[in-house]
């Protein structure tokens, strides 16, 4: 369980790189167009497999594209044209056990930073929050709950937001 808890919060960091801006500023049509405003990004999983979560951007930008979590404090979201780096630190969640469904429920709010990124978003950067909801079903061996096996169900949310500079 504590393995599956670190990659969800892995999960959430890298999500919330992708969160950006939404206000555009420009002096000329021959200077750099800068953009900058409150990005919102929401990644959303329902597998019990490993494998990226589906990420939606709104704000400076808005795009679709894939969340990859896995287990660090860095993730990246791969957007159409370029990828986003982010880093994110943990704050104090709260997490439930209900034995008799075999459910755990977890609240996690954190921090982000956007490190780097690539493409049509080399250049970027941002900061904020973000706050993750998990519930998952642990698997039954002979009627009672396993954290050895993975879960039957799995519903993860990311939600981050904060502002953003392209």
């Amino acid at each position: 369980m504590r393995q599956h808890h670190r990659l969800l919060l892995a999960a959430a960091a890298a999500a919330s790189l992708a969160v950006t801006g939404a206000s555009t500023a420009s002096a000329s049509a021959g200077t750099h167009q800068v953009a900058s405003g409150t990005e919102y990004i929401q990644i959303m999983s329902a597998s019990t497999t490993a494998g990226p979560a589906s990420a939606i951007a709104e704000g400076v930008f808005g795009a679709a594209g894939l969340a990859y979590l896995g287990d660090a404090r860095v993730g990246r979201i791969a957007f159409p044209g370029g990828t986003i780096t982010i880093s994110h630190q943990a704050g104090r969640g709260t997490s439930h056990f209900y034995p008799g469904a075999c459910l755990s429920v977890i609240s996690q709010p954190g921090t982000y930073r956007i490190v780097s990124g690539s493409g049509k978003y080399a250049g970027i950067s941002g900061h904020g929050t973000y706050r993750l909801s998990l519930e998952m079903v642990a698997a039954r061996v002979h009627g009672d709950c396993s954290s050895a096996k993975p879960p039957v169900a799995r519903q993860e949310l990311l939600r981050l937001s904060g502002p953003l500079r392209r």
